[in-house]
């Protein structure tokens, strides 16, 4: 059997369902060989992840997801081993979490305002919950009091950009992004390319990498056909750019994502961001 990593999962320190010990232990379960726990904006989970304690060789990854944007696009940026103790992009991370603690309630008040009753109750259990609350914290309220039935229909009635109850937030520029995770010894990556609409992704790709980007995400759990289509050309692209090339589902743990493990890539893949690692540490 090929050894496999998953390279891109969510614990409920931000938008999941499950504690990275938890995660740890389902990865084993099913034989993984690796994991990365990326959740979004923050690395609170982090010391938990790695010192779950294992009875096989797991790999972790410690990880990161950061909301961006350049030149108009929406990008998100995944930092693989990003540093345990105190660092550049860990301080940063902090005002990020701020302003998504501040787009909740505005959300919420959307969504009362189209006659949604959304009880405070509800409102302080998701936010205490999580570091990094989300729109997908809001989805699974509407999917709990019946108002959708699944995470995707609460996106795309009420959550997705342009939809009523949808709040934009400030993101982090991308450039300043990548140059922040590689000051914090980490190493970037764009995650599920395919998802960024209406660009050019290989001129995309050749202008991060100009400003420091070591990797794309080539093997992602794209819920349309016409985009898996495309992953072989991606992968190319990533080759012909001297970019890594890694993979994962996306996990959260709910029916709006990818089960853990559906989308794996090779575990050299793990050996490929490390030695990238050592070099960015070494500049």
């Amino acid at each position: 059997m090929k050894a496999l990593v998953d390279l891109h999962v969510h614990s409920n320190h931000s938008d999941g369902l499950h504690s990275p010990q938890e995660l740890v232990k389902h990865a084993e379960k099913m034989g993984l060989e690796g994991i990365a726990l990326t959740d979004h904006d923050t690395l609170d989970g982090i010391r938990e992840f790695i010192d779950a304690p294992i009875s096989t060789d797991l790999q972790r990854v410690p990880g990161v997801e950061i909301s961006t944007e350049y030149q108009g696009f929406n990008l998100h940026m995944l930092g693989y081993f990003v540093p345990l103790e105190e660092s550049p992009i860990d301080i940063r991370l902090r005002t990020t979490r701020e302003s998504r603690h501040t787009r909740f309630p505005k959300m919420v008040k959307k969504l009362r305002d189209l006659g949604i009753d959304i009880e405070d109750k509800e409102i302080e259990a998701a936010l205490k919950e999580a570091d990094s609350p989300g729109r997908p914290h809001l989805a699974r309220i509407l999917i709990e009091k019946g108002v959708v039935k699944d995470i995707n229909e609460a996106f795309a009635k009420y959550l997705a950009s342009g939809k009523p109850a949808y709040v934009a937030r400030s993101k982090m520029d991308s450039i300043y992004a990548i140059n922040l995770i590689r000051e914090s010894g980490a190493v970037p990556v764009l995650a599920h390319p395919l998802l960024i609409k209406d660009v050019d992704l290989k001129q995309l790709l050749h202008q991060l990498k100009t400003h420091g980007l070591e990797g794309v995400e080539v093997d992602y759990g794209y819920q349309k056909p016409d985009l898996m289509d495309q992953i072989e050309n991606v992968r190319k692209m990533a080759e012909e750019l001297g970019l890594i090339a890694t993979g994962g589902s996306d996990f959260h743990g709910d029916d709006g994502h990818c089960d853990l493990g559906s989308v794996c890539t090779s575990v050299e893949t793990i050996d490929l961001l490390w030695k990238s690692c050592e070099r960015i540490r070494g500049q």
